[in-house]
């Protein structure tokens, strides 16, 4: 499977924090190394492209769900 850079850090971020709840804000810092008063969509398109990419939907066992207004968990299904 193919990733770009961002994606693959995104990801092991989140397989590092599996089952813990991650805030866009923790991810905006850590991966993007951004600011969380930064506005921005990059996040929630990054975990779309990692959802279809690494079949994260919960079909396969695994989901990265998104928790309103929280962030995001990476799940067995």
């Amino acid at each position: 499977i193919e990733l770009t850079q961002r994606e693959f850090d995104l990801a092991s971020f989140l397989f590092r924090r599996y089952g813990r709840i991650v805030s866009r804000d923790a991810l905006l810092k850590n991966v993007w190394n951004l600011s969380a008063a930064v506005s921005t969509r990059t996040v929630d398109t990054h975990v779309s492209r990692l959802r279809k990419k690494l079949e994260l939907g919960g079909e396969h066992g695994w989901r990265l769900a998104a928790i309103y207004q929280h962030g995001y968990r990476l799940e067995q299904a």
